[in-house]
């Protein structure tokens, strides 16, 4: 099932040309398309901080993989946040 916020996700070829305009309509369409890749990756940090929770009792070689995956995948969606308010004003 496709969520709201990734139908707001745009082809790479599309989001070429909307960031070469300056367009204000072409902005806000920017700004949507990095919220809902922030928030794909907000959700893919919490679910790995949960698996990592899991990984110390079953396999806890892996709960240092998942808790750095989830740390990247935070770091990630604050830098797509930053864009996305950035295309926003």
């Amino acid at each position: 099932m496709t969520s709201v916020m990734t139908a707001h996700i745009l082809p790479n070829d599309e989001l070429t040309k909307l960031v070469a305009s300056s367009k204000s309509e072409d902005h806000r369409r920017l700004a949507q398309h990095y919220a809902a890749h922030a928030a794909d990756h907000e959700a893919d940090a919490q679910a790995h901080e949960t698996l990592a929770k899991q990984y110390e009792k079953a396999a806890p070689g892996l709960a240092g993989e998942a808790r750095h995956y989830a740390a990247h995948s935070s770091e990630a969606a604050e830098a797509l946040r930053s864009m996305a308010t950035q295309h926003e004003h």
